[in-house]
């Protein structure tokens, strides 16, 4: 490091003289010199020279930036008809800041407001703020290399897409990854570069493309709630180094300190969801009942298939004209009460966990308000918070006229609390909660995205003191909720399993390997349920297995196939479990495997080995995938039949995949 930073005199475009600042960061190296930071007005840039004489260093212009803030406009309406304009901002309304492992983008936008009580213009709530970002020629995708974006592309999901340049980024992407390619001293450099947008405050952050512009990329912030005249946060890290897995993490861990999560190491699974599952839903729907949830549980004795775990999924609770009448359940489907069901699976069936599904608003269209049992503050359902004399309803109402549980901790706290007690003594032991992303569609102009913190963390709370944390979140992929969810454990990282459209594999597989990348650092990913028997029943079954998350399926009555099962059970019967999370293989990061010739890789660890699991998802050609020996000699293991292959120093094996197709191996390397 400098002993002292260093003012160094620079000439602008404009003939004016600027001071600048050199300060070494540390840990790069061009040529053998060490390598710092020069920031200049939003402005970084690389200086190059001998730190051990600081007096007689060498100062090199400026040539190189790594981002460049080029313009800040806001997005504002103003007046009783919300007359829209655009309004550019000072520069230093954004700040780009250079910490020793990334760069950091935030914003600090005020409007100006002369009088409060007269008319003004406030932020529009869908795009309050757009930030454009220029990145250097030497920063842009290598050539015959694409960018991996991730993008938020339903209001629950994400999913990944492969394009050419900055230009084709699409709307409400939310990380890219790419790699560059330059030569220094006859030689060629790859490096890896991640820019990842973020939530944090009140804000959310998207980034797009800019039409025409190849280099540069533009950030859209958006509050969701009308009336804001300040927009402030973090919005956008960029890190770049050899290892894109390692840059994934360290944006992701720089952001959950951000927001004040936990990272994926800091949030046990579940024990109730380590062994092998079955859910109701693709089974039985929402006409599920203890007649049917029995009449399958028999079929899986007689087949000696281990049901560790079962999910009553939608369908089970008190509801009318799709809104919650109360916290009991629906008695015709399950005329002697849930913990009846509860009591007959664990006692007559061995089953050791029973969880059931639940709504974030409640249910999908929110609460009765008409409903005896939250109408009467003398309910035996104690949905009421008492503070002050004062009676408070646990719930809001929206411009829609929907009732949904309340935004504020104790209100929420008075809902969900009681719910899941009254669960628990049924002998419930574990939550679904699903329709997450819904909440800011429907809260939309009327709450920030900072209220959503609040109904996750009572969400996250309630579920810690009586479930041991044993929740999964679903329907959650907006950025406003995975970066508010302070300590549950699971993700659903995927639209819907859809066993009866085959051809909906592709998808599905790349988006829950693709969206793992991001999500596995933060969280336990969960696949979806499958069929054993189904055309692609195997290669199903082996992605859930190595995404490292909860192992279940939704078989109907009669469609069970206990051969599908077989290779993820240990001589004891008890279900395996990879080390981590399944995530692409660097092969496959930058490639689209539906449209291309190298299939879909995925990589994992199983004891400490290395675990690798091809699936060929191009309908047109043949896919191809290698493995690479390296400097010495690896053994290649075939984990459904035990076949091995010695690959020798310096040679590749090569796997050769049709659509549907798969190969899951175990590598052994020296």
């Amino acid at each position: 490091m400098l002993a002292n930073n260093l003012p160094v005199e620079r000439a602008s475009h404009a003939g004016e003289v600027k001071s600048e600042i050199l300060c070494d960061v540390g840990g790069l190296l061009f040529g053998g010199r060490h390598a710092g930071v020069l920031v200049v007005q939003g402005k970084v840039g690389y200086y190059v020279g001998n730190l051990s004489n600081a007096s007689a260093q060498r100062r090199v212009p400026m040539t190189k930036r790594l981002l460049e803030i080029t313009s800040v406009t806001a997005h504002t309406e103003c007046g009783p008809t919300g007359e829209r304009s655009d309004m550019p901002l000072p520069l230093d309304a954004a700040e780009l800041h250079k910490t020793r492992n990334l760069i950091e983008i935030s914003v600090h936008a005020q409007l100006p407001v002369e009088n409060p009580i007269l008319e003004h213009a406030t932020f529009q709530p869908g795009c309050s703020l757009t930030v454009a970002c220029a990145l250097p020629r030497y920063s842009r995708p290598a050539q015959g290399t694409s960018i991996l974006c991730l993008y938020q592309h339903k209001e629950w999901w994400m999913r990944p897409t492969w394009v050419s340049c900055f230009a084709d980024v699409p709307e409400r992407t939310q990380m890219l990854v790419w790699k560059t390619r330059r030569a220094y001293k006859g030689q060629v450099r790859e490096q890896w570069h991640v820019l990842l947008a973020l939530s944090d405050g009140e804000c959310r952050a998207d980034i797009h493309g800019v039409e025409g512009r190849a280099g540069e990329v533009a950030v859209d912030v958006s509050t969701n709630q009308v009336g804001h005249t300040a927009v402030e946060g973090l919005i956008l890290l960029h890190v770049q180094g050899d290892d894109p897995y390692v840059l994934v993490e360290r944006c992701a861990h720089h952001a959950a300190r951000v927001n004040n999560i936990a990272m994926r190491e800091e949030r046990p699974f579940p024990q109730a969801l380590r062994g092998f599952g079955w859910c109701t839903w693709d089974a039985l729907g929402q006409e599920v009942s203890e007649a049917g949830i029995i009449a399958k549980m028999e079929e899986f004795k007689r087949l000696h298939v281990p049901v560790s775990w079962v999910l009553i999924d939608d369908g089970w609770s008190q509801t009318e004209d799709n809104r919650l009448q109360g916290f009991g359940v629906d008695w015709i489907q399950f005329p002697e009460g849930l913990d009846h069901t509860v009591n007959i699976l664990k006692q007559q069936y061995g089953v050791e966990h029973v969880g059931v599904w639940q709504a974030f608003q409640g249910y999908w269209e929110g609460v009765d308000p008409a409903s005896e049992d939250w109408a009467d503050p003398e309910s035996t359902n104690p949905v009421f918070e008492v503070l002050s004399g004062v009676i408070l309803r646990s719930f809001e109402q929206l411009s829609n006229g929907m009732l949904i549980p309340s935004p504020r901790h104790n209100a929420g706290y008075m809902f969900w609390h009681p719910w899941d007690c009254w669960l628990a003594e049924d002998g419930i032991d574990f939550v679904k909660v699903d329709s997450q992303s819904t909440i800011s569609v429907l809260t939309r102009g009327m709450e920030s995205f900072g209220a959503l913190r609040d109904r996750h963390a009572v969400l996250d709370q309630v579920a810690a003191e009586v479930f041991d944390s044993a929740l999964i979140n679903c329907m959650g992929m907006a950025p406003e909720n995975y970066w508010s969810r302070p300590t549950s454990p699971i993700t659903r990282t995927s639209d819907d399993f859809f066993p009866r459209i085959p051809e909906s594999l592709p998808e599905h597989a790349i988006e829950n390997a693709y969206c793992s990348l991001l999500m596995g650092c933060l969280y336990h990913c969960d696949w979806d349920m499958f069929w054993t028997k189904h055309p692609n029943a195997r290669v199903h079954a082996w992605l859930r297995w190595f995404s490292g998350g909860p192992v279940y399926c939704s078989d109907a009555l009669g469609e069970t196939d206990p051969e599908t099962l077989k290779p993820f059970f240990d001589e004891s019967g008890v279900l395996t479990h990879p080390d981590g999370v399944g995530v692409p293989v660097m092969g496959s990061l930058l490639v689209d495997p539906v449209h291309s010739t190298v299939p879909l890789g995925i990589r994992n660890t199983f004891r400490g080995e290395e675990v690798l699991l091809f699936v060929g998802l191009n309908t047109a050609a043949v896919q191809s995938a290698h493995i690479p020996a390296g400097d010495s000699a690896c053994l290649v293991r075939n984990l459904e039949t035990g076949e091995c292959t010695q690959v020798g120093a310096g040679e590749t094996l090569d796997v050769e995949l049709r659509y549907g197709e798969y190969a899951a191996l175990a590598v052994a390397r020296a």
